[in-house]
C-alpha cells in the first residue's frame, strides 16, 4: 500500500510543477520578423500580420502586427502602386532615328527601315504643327540630273508611306539634294551606301 501511496504523490508534485502555457497557441517567430499564430487566439494577429485575410481583420492585424514591433512594411501590402498620371511611353523625337538608307538605284523603302518610317508618322500624328522635310540623296554614282531624280523619288516614297499612316501631305515636303551633300566622303561600297538616304529633318 505504501509503494501505491508514495507514486501517488509523485505524480501530484509533478503535475502541480507543469507549465500551464499552451504549446499549440503560443506566437512563433520567423526569420522575417513576421509573428506567425498557430490556432486559437495567436490566429487573428499572425493573419493580420501575414496578409492572408481581408477586410476587417486585415485592418486590426494591421494594427496588432505594428504594436508587436512588426516592421510597417511587413504589415502592409506588398502591391506596388500604379501611377496613372504618367503618360505611357512613346516614340522621342530626340532619339528616334531620322535616317533611311536605300539599295543602290532604288526607291524601295527595305524593311529594317519601315519602323523609322512608323515612328515618324506617329510623332507627326501627334502633333499636327510639327513641319518635316524629307532630304533625298544619291551616291555619286551616275549624272547630276539622273540623281537629282533619284533623290526625289526616294524622299516621295518615303513621303507616300507616311501618308498611308495617316499624316497629311501639309506636314511633309519631299526635296532631294542628289548627290551634292554626300554623308560620306569615301569611293568605296560602305561610303555609297550611306550616301544612298533620305534624312527626316524637323522644321
Amino acid at each position: 500500500m505504501k509503494p501505491v501511496f508514495i507514486a501517488s504523490l509523485l505524480v501530484a508534485f509533478l503535475t502541480a510543477c507543469g507549465s500551464s502555457v499552451k504549446l499549440d497557441t503560443a506566437p512563433v517567430e520567423d526569420k522575417s520578423g513576421t509573428l506567425v499564430g498557430k490556432g486559437g487566439d495567436a490566429g487573428g494577429a499572425g493573419s493580420a500580420a501575414g496578409g492572408a485575410k481581408a477586410g476587417s481583420g486585415a485592418g486590426a492585424g494591421a494594427g496588432a502586427a505594428t504594436a508587436a514591433g512588426v516592421p510597417d512594411a511587413v504589415a502592409k501590402s506588398a502591391v506596388a502602386q500604379v501611377d496613372t498620371t504618367k503618360k505611357p511611353a512613346g516614340p522621342d523625337l530626340l532619339t528616334s532615328p531620322k535616317v533611311i538608307y536605300f539599295d543602290y538605284d532604288s526607291i524601295a523603302i527595305k524593311p529594317e527601315f519601315q519602323a523609322v518610317v512608323e515612328t515618324h508618322a506617329r510623332l507627326l500624328r501627334a502633333d499636327k504643327t510639327r513641319r518635316v522635310a524629307l532630304e533625298g540623296h544619291t551616291d555619286e554614282r551616275g549624272g547630276r540630273e539622273y540623281n537629282l531624280a533619284l533623290g526625289q523619288k526616294r524622299a516621295e516614297a518615303v513621303r507616300n508611306a507616311m501618308s498611308l499612316l495617316g499624316v497629311p501631305d501639309s506636314q511633309v515636303e519631299a526635296v532631294s539634294f542628289g548627290m551634292e551633300k554626300p554623308a560620306a566622303q569615301g569611293k568605296d561600297e560602305a561610303s555609297y551606301a550611306k550616301n544612298r538616304r533620305v534624312e527626316v529633318n524637323y522644321r
